[in-house]
């Protein structure tokens, strides 16, 4: 029983460990997302200030964990195995949550760019940034003509217009929309040629995200390789498998070939965890 409890506990340990890390993590970027907010303390918005797509990381855990407690309680697996399963689909699914964040951020910055060219084609031909930025809703695609409509109605409500711009920038939590709102904000405050800045956001938005486009192309590689390294593991694990049924399964439930699957397991589940922190740079 003593040999059993010491592995375990030895697993369970790094578990938490990895836990606390991410934690720490995630704890840091919100500490430094609040400190580049100018005056995030000083103002007061209602619940839609919160952000139109936010990072879902207990869902990813919240689904395979039943699937595991099903697998060890139902189909009788050895739990070791069960934990190691658990912790390679949870940051798998991790990654694909992150996937999708970035990916629905960055196609609203590519929608900004576009209706940036709207706004200076409107504001060039001299009418009101109110009306400009009503004009450049109305030819947004989805979603970023919600975002805009919202600051637009706000303005024509009465709301104070550097809230209005600033609560668009909370609710695209990316630097792009934060540079946007500023300089709408200080426009709105001092003055000075509106369409000639707005162009040159325009370029510098579109030459972020070619930047962007390329760190990703470079970064593919070392996510290729993870993957091809788990589907070669995989797949060696299935040919084994076919080849010899009973051995396998007599393997898996030995105590010894248990822990060797489950520690196979971890190391792969932090494989994917370190490469998700690292082929992911901020540009």
């Amino acid at each position: 029983m003593t040999g059993i409890l010491l592995p375990a506990g030895g697993l369970i340990a790094a578990i938490a460990g990895l836990a606390v890390y991410w934690y720490k993590a995630a704890t840091r970027e919100m500490i430094l997302a609040r400190l580049n907010e100018a005056d995030a303390g000083n103002r007061s918005f209602p619940d839609i200030e919160r952000p139109f797509v936010a990072r879902h990381y207990l869902l990813p855990w919240m689904v395979v964990t039943p699937i595991g407690l099903s697998l060890g309680w139902i189909w009788g697996w050895p739990w070791n195995i069960v934990i190691g399963l658990v912790i390679v689909a949870g940051f798998i699914g991790t990654e694909i949550d992150a996937w999708i964040y970035g990916l629905r951020l960055s196609r609203m910055e590519s929608q900004l760019a576009d209706a940036i060219d709207v706004l200076v084609a409107s504001v060039s031909s001299g009418a009101s940034l109110q009306a400009s930025l009503r004009q450049a809703s109305e030819y947004s695609p989805m979603p970023l003509r919600g975002e805009l409509s919202e600051m637009v109605a706000r303005l024509r409500l009465g709301d104070s217009p550097p809230d209005a711009f600033d609560l668009l920038a909370q609710r695209v939590p990316t630097e792009t929309f934060r540079l946007f709102a500023t300089t709408l904000t200080v426009n709105w405050t001092v003055g000075g040629e509106l369409a000639e800045t707005l162009a040159a956001i325009g370029s510098t938005i579109r030459d972020r995200l070619a930047i962007a486009r390329q760190i990703r192309t470079l970064s593919t590689q070392g996510t290729l390789t993870t993957l091809a390294v788990l589907a070669v593991v995989w797949f060696m694990a299935a040919m084994m498998w076919q080849s010899d049924p009973p051995r396998f399964v007599a393997f898996l439930q030995s105590g010894v070939g248990s822990w060797l699957v489950a520690v196979s397991l971890f190391l792969q589940g932090v494989g994917v965890a370190l490469v998700s922190r690292i082929s992911r740079p901020k540009v």
